[in-house]
């Protein structure tokens, strides 16, 4: 959708036996932001990439690419969405370049 935002997250909520991990978690990334998601523990940053890749369903709230309604299933469905996560912890293979590390098991396959 023209003009829309490249990512949009509104009203993300998300409990675990009863306890709010995030409430109202909203997120707008236009094309060509690049965002860092900062905050205390427990504020809910994990939990608000988790409801966007997949790992967890968010209990309340909407998801948007392009202005169409997502709702990712599982990591992979994400992924084949367009969507992936790149986590703080370092974890780089040696000997090869930026580039290849980012793409490190995104390789195209067959099937």
């Amino acid at each position: 959708m023209e003009n829309a935002p490249l990512l949009r997250m509104a009203g993300v909520k998300k409990a675990f036996a009863g306890t709010i991990a995030l409430s109202q978690g909203d997120l707008t990334v236009q094309r060509g932001e690049v965002h860092a998601l900062m905050g205390q523990n427990g504020a809910g940053k994990s939990t608000l990439i988790k409801a966007l890749t997949g790992v967890v369903a968010p209990d309340a709230g909407t998801i948007e690419l392009d202005g169409e309604p997502v709702a990712f299933r599982s990591p992979h469905d994400a992924q084949r969405g367009g969507v992936s996560p790149i986590y703080q912890e370092i974890n780089l293979v040696g000997l090869r370049t930026i580039a290849e590390n980012v793409f490190l098991g995104k390789e195209l396959r067959r099937g």
